[in-house]
């Protein structure tokens, strides 16, 4: 029997807000407007949760050990609300084991009594963390699965557009979901190479290196090599500076630009909000009258986390209803009947972005290259 799902007040005992905090700017203020409350009107706890950055560690904070003969504080995070550990000598303020390794943040919760004043100021600023690798041990690749039989006789599409990679290299990527994003792509990329005369761009949500047209397996190895998973997961920002740098290309009218597809492989919800940029990028698209097929985004859910299925599930269903733009968003979710995330399945979801770019543009395939709804590729 399952358990019931999380209610208000779960969420209100947990994160002091009535709904699961989805960035951690939304975790940081409502830690910061309850410490407030705290302050100004007690608590009916004998213990609370008052928000810390830096090394401001309240003198009164609930002490649970030792280290190095410094005093260790109980602390806790926004991610998945972690039980840690803060202290004076640590590098950042407080420390957390996650996803097998330890991480290092400057805002997070300490545990104070309730019944005596918390002495110290809270700060306005809402500064949001960097999360530092502490250590790297060495990833077993999975096996590199190849497209299905029937795929390869619509890989010809892949010359119809310019294919741009955004890789989410957050903390949460680290280890095992590294080198299945990174097996799955090599195998992309030399398919696309030998269909296509534009190589795959790729980039990183948090890495600056950058990957322009690349065309060889090994020069996606090499550029993953090059790269630790560490940090967030800000796809709104990332994805405003591919906006600005790709929708020039295709956004007058009369461009003759191969339609651009951006493909975002995340493991995890925003750190941000998303929304926005992308409103605002396809309300541009509008404004300009480019052609409807000219520009894309799909997003691809790697790992089986349900918040980031409900989050790319937002993206994908409210957006064009809410905001009364066009459609440039598609999601390929987690499916729990399909679960390994393979060269297959971006090969998938190019391919029904092409499909997307033939229907809307109105181009009439040839009977040998066309790509039937009952295709195992839809």
């Amino acid at each position: 029997m399952q358990p019931p799902p999380p209610n208000e007040k779960f969420y209100n005992d947990i994160y002091g807000t009535a709904k699961k905090p989805k960035s951690f700017k939304q975790w940081a203020e409502a830690a910061q407007k309850n410490t407030r409350d705290i302050l100004d009107h007690g608590s009916t706890s004998p213990l609370v949760w008052v928000l810390v950055r830096g090394k401001n560690i309240p003198p009164n904070a609930i002490v649970g050990g030792e280290e190095r003969r410094q005093p260790l504080y109980i602390a806790r995070t926004f991610y998945e609300v972690r039980i840690g550990k803060a202290g004076f000598h640590l590098e950042r303020g407080a420390t957390f084991a996650f996803n097998g390794r330890e991480i290092h943040t400057d805002t997070y919760e300490v545990l104070v009594p309730a019944f005596q004043p918390a002495r110290y100021q809270v700060s306005d600023a809402c500064r949001i963390t960097h999360i530092q690798r502490m250590d790297r041990g060495a990833p077993t690749p999975g096996p590199q699965v190849m497209p299905s039989p029937a795929a390869f006789r619509h890989l010809e599409r892949l010359d119809k557009i310019k294919t741009v990679v955004l890789i989410d290299d957050s903390s949460s990527m680290y280890d095992k979901l590294w080198p299945i994003a990174k097996n799955a792509l090599a195998g992309v990329v030399e398919l696309n190479s030998k269909y296509s005369t534009e190589g795959v761009d790729v980039y990183f949500l948090n890495n600056q290196e950058v990957g322009h047209n690349l065309k060889t397996a090994d020069a996606v190895q090499r550029l993953f090599d090059s790269v630790d998973p560490e940090g967030e997961t800000p796809i709104g920002e990332k994805l405003q500076f591919l906006f600005n740098k790709y929708l020039p290309l295709v956004e007058n009218k009369h461009s003759t630009h191969r339609p651009v597809t951006i493909v975002v492989i995340t493991d995890g919800e925003p750190t941000d909000d998303p929304k926005e940029v992308i409103v605002n990028a396809a309300g541009r698209l509008d404004r300009k009258q480019a052609r409807p097929e000219c520009f894309g985004i799909q997003f691809a859910q790697i790992g089986d986390d349900p918040d980031a299925t409900e989050a790319l599930r937002e993206l994908d269903d409210d957006l064009v209803k809410q905001y009364g733009v066009r459609d440039i968003v598609d999601t390929t979710p987690y499916n729990p009947n399909d679960p390994n995330f393979t060269t297959d399945t971006l090969t998938k979801i190019l391919l029904g972005s092409i499909k997307r770019v033939i229907d809307m543009s109105g181009s009439v395939a040839s009977p040998a290259s066309s790509l039937p709804m009952s295709s195992p590729l839809l």
